[in-house]
């Protein structure tokens, strides 16, 4: 009789260990969406902060620098106001150029002011004719990526570099 006792509770032990481990794989599944960043928010965090670092090189060399839009995905940050001369990477220790959609796979960028973002020696933001930037939306780049759209915008006389 005491055989019997001890399997069932035996039984009833991998019972619960196996809904247990069910319960832990559902819960898991649905909290992972949360943890994984989204690629247009992670591209659109990137190209913030190369803005905002375009900013500061105008400002550090006393010259013209900025974010040269390419194409759709890719950008180059340039300094002494040309956009053919890229500017030092300090990360990779090449030129400053980045392909999105190398990074992000289907990340799209759109700057609603035109390929050139430039900052003057006090961080001021032009555009590549070198006209001070008006009020948002006209200094607004977006990103899109998998459905999602973050948009960056460049304040103007400031140069605040904001992501929403």
């Amino acid at each position: 009789m005491h055989g019997r006792g001890r399997n069932r509770e035996a039984g009833h032990t991998v019972i619960e260990i196996v809904v247990l481990i069910v319960l832990v794989g559902i819960i898991s599944a649905l909290a992972l969406p949360r943890f994984v960043p989204p690629k247009a928010g992670l591209a659109a965090r990137r190209l913030a902060a190369d803005i905002q670092y375009a900013k500061e090189l105008a400002v550090r060399l006393q010259t013209k620098s900025g974010v040269f839009f390419m194409d759709s995905s890719t950008y180059r940050v340039f300094q002494d106001d040309d956009v053919s001369k890229a500017a030092f990477d300090p990360v990779t220790g090449g030129n400053f150029e980045v392909s999105i959609s190398g990074l992000f796979s289907d990340a799209i960028l759109d700057s609603n002011f035109g390929s050139v973002l430039k900052f003057d020696a006090l961080g001021a933001p032009l555009d590549g004719s070198d006209a001070k930037l008006t009020s948002p939306p006209v200094n607004e780049i977006t990103i899109t990526s998998g459905g999602e759209t973050w948009t960056i915008t460049v304040e103007p006389n400031t140069g605040k570099v904001t992501l929403l």
